[in-house]
């Protein structure tokens, strides 16, 4: 594809969520394809795709935005790449080397309150700037296009919109049953637990739900992230509320699959891997209108008239009485491939490299 090697910034496979598996089924995808010419940096060490999806980094947080910054820039430094990528948001290439960077969202500019205060100020200035020296911007839907367009003042011409994949999420849903002691009938809402996810109005929502199914539970699958005590406390005490944490991938992909619905109530959204998740396992979505949700669910997934316990109460009610089209969800899954997705990324390389 190129003279050097194009270098793919993955440390982030650490990181449990979006980013670590976007860059996991990115790398996974590449390697499918055979592709040949792009290296990841991780670990402290440079591996072709097949062997570099397998790893299994311990570096999250500060530590891996060190590497990011400093190691792994000179990593790649030694093989003089033509072009890096940062899949992460973060990272710092090699002085006079060209960078293409995926940018998965802008919940950091449109509403900075829902971060951590350094968090916050940390993303705003690092972020912004690394877009701004970037050659081409991926971005994983055509509501980020325009929002880097908006808060950022990307040029249109630099932005290449790629959707996210997913692998099958349909499993054994004993697996989780048998794990949690679960023998009722569940609707599930997957993700880290932060201010933006809505948490909070969706347990506001669980209680009339529950009201029309009395034997029914409301699992959470998610880590904690950030946000006021008070809301883990109703985690842990709601009836009716099963609060898992986190959750190994297989026994994740169990509990969506013996799920009757997975809720999305996010108030702001890039993409939304979950819910494509959910159908690649068969299982019907209720999100709300949340920035790409709308784009990317309206024709498989219902949409809550708002972001309000009401609206998001009214659509599970309504979703629940519905009889799922399985094999047509799975089929809409189908055309998220990570194949497809990488064979798109390698056409960008290929944009700034031939």
């Amino acid at each position: 594809m190129t003279s050097g090697p194009v270098v793919i910034y993955a440390d982030c496979l650490a990181n449990r969520g979006g980013t670590g598996v976007y860059t996991r089924r990115l790398l996974r995808g590449m390697s499918s394809l055979g592709t040949e010419g792009v290296l990841a940096a991780i670990d402290g060490a440079l591996l072709a795709p097949s062997r570099a999806v397998l790893a299994e980094p311990d570096v999250t947080g500060w530590r891996k935005t060190l590497r990011e910054h400093h190691s792994l820039r000179g990593l790649a430094s030694g093989v003089s790449p033509d072009l890096v990528h940062l899949p992460a948001f973060s990272g710092r290439p090699p002085r006079g080397v060209p960078y293409v960077m995926t940018l998965h969202d802008l919940a950091f500019l449109r509403n900075p309150s829902w971060f951590p205060r350094v968090r916050s100020l940390y993303y705003r200035l690092s972020f912004t700037r690394l877009a701004a020296g970037a050659s081409i911007l991926i971005v994983d839907s055509d509501f980020t296009a325009s929002e880097a367009i908006e808060l950022m003042h990307i040029p249109e011409d630099r932005i290449r919109r790629i959707y996210l994949s997913t692998e099958s999420f349909r499993s054994d849903p004993m697996l989780f049953a048998s794990a949690f002691c679960i023998r009722e009938p569940y609707i599930i809402s997957v993700g880290t637990v932060e201010p933006r996810k809505n948490i909070s109005v969706l347990l506001d929502a669980w209680e009339p739900i529950r009201i029309h199914n009395p034997g029914m539970k409301l699992v959470i699958a998610g880590r904690w992230g950030w946000g006021p005590s008070a809301l883990k406390h109703r985690l842990s005490n709601t009836d009716g509320v099963l609060w898992t944490g986190a959750l190994q991938a297989d026994i994740l992909s169990s509990a969506v699959s013996g799920a009757r619905l997975l809720v999305y109530p996010s108030l702001y959204e890039g993409f939304g891997l979950p819910p494509l998740e959910a159908a690649s396992a068969g299982v019907p979505s209720v999100v709300t209108p949340a920035g790409a949700l709308s784009e990317i669910y309206s024709g498989v997934a219902k949409v809550a008239r708002s972001f309000s316990a009401e609206d998001i109460a009214s659509a599970v009610q309504e979703a629940l009485l519905e009889d799922a089209d399985l094999n047509g969800l799975m089929e809409f899954a189908s055309g998220f491939s990570s194949s497809e997705m990488a064979r798109r990324v390698i056409g960008v390389y290929r944009e700034l490299t031939n």
